[in-house]
């Protein structure tokens, strides 16, 4: 199989619809012995020999959907210049299984240009719209009285801000949790709702709980992300981010930006930031303190909480009633999906005579 080199630059790599037209199959709709043409980022690439010294690139394709192995048999060396791991490539080949794995073996490679808007169909997008989620944002933001916080959370958050562009669109982390395009609002957002509840819950008891910075502190604990992680066209540390961490890149956003707002005051500024530098809750956990007021204990719980539920619930996403997941590394366990109880399932009404002979029973001895 004779493969066909894209003869150019990247200046002259066409558009992604021009080589893919319109539709094209995901890596998850793939099947075996099927012929393919479609646009998938190079999550990967590798040059390698066969045992006669050929040399040929091991790719591993992707989309928002999944991965699979792709193999370049021919024009090995010219090809491993024109296009780069990150990269988006159309590609024409065919479908095999080897050891039990399907895999694609290429006869045509083209790098292409895509824009920002079609960054979601290569990687892994929030289930829940973005666009929708923003006006989510924005109203929660609204609810906080406080004008000096509030100010602060529209100069951090805001979709006109640079930082607010960037907050909308991260991810939460790499892996493990919320690690998808607009990972990091969806898990804001989630963390700040939850720890508003919880807020409404203990005041009702008397706990003295200021709803104001508890919401701010949930919607900024995260925000130093925006630096630690890269939302390229892959995942992936900054040397910032690797050299400080979120939370010490996010202490230092916070400080700076709420040092420039009017009326915020310094004891109440350096509350918020208690919240993000304990929102991990223990020092192995690489937070710098653990919570020591109201807030930061309800933030690090509902933070920790949801981290969990994420990857929990899309773990038991295609498992069947009365089925188990398989064992996960990270939640350490395996998850049940128990039997779905009938929606109109209705308790019956006990008899008030029964009641009473049975509260009275109880006294019987």
């Amino acid at each position: 199989m004779s493969i066909l080199p894209f003869r150019g630059h990247a200046a002259a790599r066409p558009e992604l619809r021009a080589f893919c037209g319109g539709a094209w199959p995901r890596v998850r709709e793939l099947a075996d012995g099927v012929d393919v043409a479609g646009c998938y980022l190079v999550a990967d690439k590798q040059r390698k020999e066969t045992k006669s010294l050929k040399p040929y690139l091991h790719l591993v394709l992707a989309d928002r959907s999944g991965t699979i192995e792709a193999k370049v048999w021919d024009n090995a060396e010219r090809l491993d210049t024109l296009f780069a791991a990150d990269d988006v490539v159309g590609v024409r080949g065919r479908t095999s299984t080897y050891n039990g794995k399907l895999e694609l073996t290429l006869s045509l490679v083209q790098p292409v240009e895509i824009g920002e808007d079609d960054l979601e169909l290569f990687v892994p997008s929030s289930p829940r719209d973005r666009g929708v989620m923003g006006k989510e944002l924005d109203l929660l933001v609204e609810t906080v009285g406080d004008p000096a916080l509030r100010l602060l959370l529209q100069r951090m958050t805001g979709r006109k801000t640079t930082v607010g562009k960037q907050y909308r669109l991260h991810p939460a982390a790499k892996r493990n949790h919320h690690a998808y395009l607009g990972g990091l609002l969806e898990h804001s957002l989630s963390v700040a709702r939850a720890a508003d509840a919880l807020c409404a819950h203990y005041q009702r008891q008397g706990a003295r709980v200021d709803r104001d910075l508890l919401v701010a502190g949930a919607l900024l604990h995260d925000v130093g992300k925006v630096r630690e992680l890269t939302a390229n066209r892959t995942f992936s540390y900054t040397d910032e981010g690797h050299l400080l961490g979120h939370i010490v890149i996010g202490l230092q956003m916070v400080a700076r930006e709420g040092e420039q707002i009017p009326g915020l005051a310094p004891d109440r500024l350096l509350h918020l930031l208690h919240l993000v530098a304990s929102h991990q809750g223990r020092h192995e956990w690489a937070s710098p303190k653990v919570p020591q007021t109201l807030e930061a204990v309800i933030l690090h719980y509902a933070d920790d909480l949801d981290s969990k539920m994420n990857p929990a619930m899309a773990l038991l996403a295609g498992v069947q009633d009365g089925a188990w997941t398989a064992y996960d590394r990270n939640l350490e366990r395996s998850l049940f999906q128990p039997p779905a109880f009938p929606a109109n399932a209705q308790v019956e009404p006990v008899p008030a005579a029964e009641v009473v002979e049975v509260v009275l029973d109880m006294f019987r001895g």
